[in-house]
């Protein structure tokens, strides 16, 4: 016998622009009953009116007491039934949340209309859903990459530089009459200009540098090499061609400084005495762990470097399909709100990132664009070739950090109870297992390089 029962929805799909759908469902009024019936059944048990004692308020009295919230509770549940499974029949993978409304009502800022979002009992309830959906991504250029990794190896200057820097823990100045000379620290105000444009992150204020430290981008602090306090003066430089944020890498720069102050060192020696201040029981145990550290940080230096060389990569190969705008909005909102976090974590205000908020926001888009697309293809990687995150991956991610926390291991652990927290660790795991599993597949040559220079990836 043939099956003639009715489906329960109906559902209507209607293609957008690029990813974007819109899917009109209605629910038959006799679903629509039961739903209600069952919420007016529940609200019955745990209405508090005069007259009636809990749990016996009659469902009459219920419904005229429940008035449009009751109408709009009763759609959101219809929404939450109805709505999955027409996805599921449609073939629907949509990326994000869908934004439902009332059909012929447009939704608001959030994705509901507040004031049409309501059911009727014993009538047909439609709703529209407007959704994003994945693409279809078929992974290209992943195999066979031709990939140089720089590599270096601790030399003794490396070594003399960090037992430098560890001095400047110690290092006390004091005020200079005179012009600026390697070594004195320079306190300064002003703004970073790029094509006589302020750009976001140029200003500066009460800044202080070392001249010589190595802080700022080459060609910075040997510019402020013989200036004195008052003088106003333009350092010209070029930003490097790997320079972190790429809309200013490799372009000339000039910045137009105040000098507020100059300040001379004060002699403080490194020995086994100031060694001892370190936690370490003379000198020379402190070099051994300084060339220690240079080692592990030469190789994350290296290993990252060698990562993003794959990722761009990856990501000129596989331009051909469209983003889910409410992703890369997503996206661009988490790396907003983490540039805010930076400033206050550095005591700095708005301020820093030049006059233009609108246009430090707008610079951070195509590093959405990036992350969005290099995760979509990352993931269909991992989907072509099965490569998958499994809780034997994340315990022993979650063993890892708990070993880094050290004292705080506890604190590590207790974070991780959480099944959310646990799964935010499943991305980046993936992540790393594709992009090792790509690195396997590659031509991967060594290239020497200058330690320093390797060591400017992690700054």
């Amino acid at each position: 016998m043939a099956n003639t029962a009715q489906p329960k929805a109906t559902a209507i799909v209607t293609t957008g622009e690029g990813l974007s759908r819109t899917v009109k469902v209605t629910v038959p009024a006799a679903e629509v009953s039961k739903i209600y019936a069952a919420r007016v059944d529940a609200l019955a048990k745990t209405m508090k009116i005069d007259g009636f004692r809990p749990g016996h308020v009659p469902a009459k009295v219920v419904r005229e007491k429940g008035g449009h919230q009751l109408g709009h509770d009763v759609a959101e549940a219809l929404i939450q039934t109805f709505l999955p499974p027409v996805l599921v029949e449609h073939k629907l993978n949509i990326a994000g949340q869908p934004h439902v409304h009332a059909a012929n009502h447009a939704a608001d800022d959030h994705g509901h209309d507040a004031h049409h979002l309501h059911a009727h009992d014993g009538q047909d309830f439609t709703f529209e859903a407007h959704v994003e959906i994945f693409p279809d991504v078929e992974p290209k250029g992943y195999q066979g990459l031709m990939l140089d990794k720089p590599t270096a190896a601790p030399t003794d200057e490396l070594v003399n530089v960090a037992l430098e820097r560890l001095k400047t823990n110690l290092q006390t100045f004091a005020k200079k009459d005179g012009k600026a000379a390697k070594g004195d620290q320079v306190t300064m105000t002003g703004q970073g200009f790029e094509g006589g444009n302020a750009f976001p992150g140029g200003k500066l204020d009460n800044f202080k540098v070392v001249i010589g430290s190595g802080q700022l981008i080459p060609g910075f602090e040997d510019g402020l090499i013989g200036t004195k306090v008052g003088d106003e003066v333009d350092v010209a430089v070029t930003f490097p061609a790997d320079y972190h944020a790429k809309e200013l890498a490799g372009k000339p720069a000039t910045f137009k400084l105040t000098i507020d102050a100059v300040d001379a060192p004060q002699d403080a020696p490194l020995d086994d005495a100031s060694a001892k201040q370190f936690g370490f029981a003379n000198l020379e145990e402190l070099k051994d762990a300084l060339r220690k550290g240079a080692v592990r940080d030469l190789s994350a230096a290296s290993e990252q470097r060698l990562k993003r060389q794959l990722l761009d990569q990856l990501e000129t190969a596989n331009t051909g399909f469209d983003l889910p705008q409410g992703l890369v909005g997503a996206e661009h909102q988490a790396l907003w709100r983490a540039q805010l976090n930076d400033l206050r974590r550095r005591g700095l205000g708005m301020e820093a990132l030049g006059e233009n908020i609108e246009e430090a926001v707008a610079s951070l888009r195509p590093l959405a664009e990036r992350r969005v697309r290099l995760g979509l293809t990352l993931a269909a990687i991992a989907k072509a070739q099965q490569i998958q995150v499994d809780d034997a991956d994340i315990q022993a991610a979650i063993r890892e950090q708990v070993e880094q926390a050290g004292p705080r291991g506890q604190e590590v652990l207790a974070h991780y109870k959480s099944p959310q927290n646990r799964q935010s660790l499943a991305g980046p795991l993936l992540e790393d297992k594709v992009t090792g599993w790509i690195l396997a597949q590659a031509t991967v040559t060594e290239k020497a390089v200058d330690a320093r220079e390797l060591l400017s990836e992690l700054q």
